[in-house]
């Protein structure tokens, strides 16, 4: 790549030194520019034109799905306008960081984002039990609190952040109390990237061969009236009509003003045939995968159902 070519802007959950900016680096190296959001769904709303490409989180091996990014994935232009092209995982420490000097009885609140907070609650309530957890934006944002001027609120010499230990490196007056406090040793999060087209072209292949896979979203009519939703067809009708296999299923409200009808998140792996292995099958031609796709697509709206293709990687 020559130096004056102009690379495509990568849009993630920021400050410098979140797991999002490192698993984007890991995956994209220098091909990018990064630029950072403050939140998950500034990053979703930053995917365009000026900004091509998104990483956002999507579950973690522990605590589970990322809830703002699923009713993101609900949203009409999702499937329109944002698809997932892809995903990377990144294996997650979190350490207990603190201002320099700050002792571990001295600390009253607990920020990080509410996945880290989750995924530490059996160190918190054994060794800061009387400690308040604190939602933040970002691991690397709770980080940054840590830094500001005491306040009415929150004295930051009482309070300590749950975040990556590269983060004591990027701001300075900072220092790590604990590493290694997750509930699980085994710690993942997996990330979903986001682009305007179904295929883009900066995209690095994943590190291992693995089989394609699409997200879709399923829902019955979102018309029916309460009353009449058992003439609706149930998930088991529409997964069966879809004929693909099916390793993840999601389920948020929908945005159809009826109460408890749901959506479907429902990601999908193409299986391995007669001669296939997952090396060739991952080099398969990636229009057969998403003719197949959208055949199952067709069929589940041939009995009534809802079905849009999110994304195809």
């Amino acid at each position: 790549m020559s130096y004056d070519a102009v690379l495509p802007k990568l849009a993630f959950l920021g400050p410098v030194g979140t797991y999002t900016h490192q698993a984007a680096y890991d995956r994209f190296g220098t091909s990018v520019e990064y630029c950072e959001q403050k939140t998950i769904t500034d990053v979703f709303n930053a995917v365009s034109s000026d900004a091509p490409l998104a990483l956002i989180p999507q579950e973690n091996s522990t605590y589970g799905a990322v809830i703002e990014t699923n009713d993101l994935l609900r949203l009409p232009m999702t499937g329109k306008d944002i698809f997932v092209v892809g995903e990377t995982t990144l294996s997650i420490q979190h350490c207990l960081l603190v201002r320099r000097g700050v002792q571990l009885q001295q600390i009253e609140n607990v920020l990080s984002h509410e996945q880290a907070l989750g995924q530490c609650r059996n160190f918190i309530s054994t060794n800061i039990p009387a400690a308040s957890v604190v939602k933040m934006p970002s691991t690397s944002a709770a980080a940054q609190a840590l830094l500001l001027p005491p306040t009415e609120n929150r004295d930051p010499f009482k309070c300590a952040a749950i975040c990556s230990s590269i983060v004591a490196t990027i701001f300075n007056g900072l220092e790590v109390l604990r590493e290694g406090i997750q509930d699980a040793e085994a710690n993942f999060t997996r990330f979903y990237i986001l682009s305007t087209t179904l295929a883009f072209e900066h995209v690095p292949p994943p590190k291992d061969a693995s089989p394609k896979r699409a997200l879709v979203r399923l829902s019955s009519s979102g018309m029916a009236a309460p009353g009449d939703m058992h003439s609706a067809p149930t998930i088991t009708q529409l997964l069966i009509a879809l004929k693909l296999s099916a390793i993840r299923i999601d389920r948020r409200p929908s945005s159809y003003l009826v109460p408890f009808h749901d959506v479907y998140l429902v990601e999908l792996q193409q299986d391995l045939k007669d001669g296939d292995t997952e090396k060739s099958l991952h080099q398969a031609i990636k229009p057969q995968w998403i003719s197949e796709v959208k055949a199952g697509l067709d069929r589940v709206k041939e009995i009534g159902g809802e079905a849009i293709l999110l994304g195809v990687w």
